[in-house]
């Protein structure tokens, strides 16, 4: 009795188990292809959130991404996308990257970026060094984001929160 005791006490604890472990995150099917990695520059101060005075400066973040699928990537799509009724770019600069603005309504704005190399696992595409100018001056908080895709494989995604600083 004691054994059947333990086996259904053994089978109660595993069935308890199963939901919780069950609940945690989703895992992706697909390694990412790349890591982005935004860095602020003139016009933005602060770790962790960005922070910017509209009139002071005018503001630049550099773009990096880095080939991490295990194999050679030629070309890559970008699409940052940032309030365009806060933030809007000045120009941007990088070996061989062409850039459009695009503004498809809410969340769907900002500017996309194409570049055609062959990078090698481990190597980095060229710097995409975007610069920016305030168009509100008002207290605004919000985030960039940086969509990545190349050869096929699934969108990677890096965010930076922001905050329009007016105060004295």
């Amino acid at each position: 009795m004691k054994t059947a005791l333990g086996v259904t006490a053994a089978l109660a604890l595993s069935v308890a188990v199963l939901p919780a472990a069950s609940a945690g995150p989703a895992v992706s099917a697909e390694p990412d292809f790349a890591s982005i990695a935004l860095t602020p520059g003139k016009g933005w101060s602060g770790t962790g959130s960005w922070s910017t005075r509209p009139g002071q400066y005018r503001q630049e973040f550099t773009v990096g991404i880095t080939n991490i699928a295990g194999h050679e990537e030629r070309g890559l799509d970008l699409f940052v996308s940032f309030p365009t009724d806060r933030l809007e770019v000045t120009s941007y600069e990088g070996r061989d990257w062409n850039c459009w603005d695009v503004n498809d309504g809410p969340g769907a704005e900002g500017i996309r970026c194409t570049q055609n190399h062959l990078i090698v696992d481990k190597e980095a595409w060229p710097a995409l060094k975007i610069h920016t100018s305030v168009v509100k001056w008002e207290h605004y908080n919000d985030s960039i984001d940086v969509y990545a895709e190349a050869g096929g494989h699934a969108k990677v995604h890096a965010g930076q929160l922001f905050k329009i600083d007016t105060s004295t």
